[in-house]
């Protein structure tokens, strides 16, 4: 099976685990509601997008921020 290639480059990857971080827990300090909730989502999608090294939203849009192999 074909593995799908990376498209952040390590700096990236460390700003959007750094982001996540604040994210993650929206619920516990502000509770149950929409956007709390929309906030922990987003936060682990970015762990998603640190931790493997793909965005599909990049990808979708062809956005390659790593270097070339």
């Amino acid at each position: 099976m074909k593995s799908v290639p990376k498209n952040l480059n390590t700096p990236e990857r460390w700003a959007r685990a750094v982001i996540a971080i604040f994210l993650l827990p929206a619920v516990f300090f502000n509770g149950y509601d929409v956007f709390t909730v929309t906030q922990t989502v987003a936060g682990l999608i970015l762990v998603y997008n640190a931790l493997s090294g793909i965005c599909w939203t990049s990808r979708i849009f062809g956005i390659k921020t790593c270097q070339r192999s």
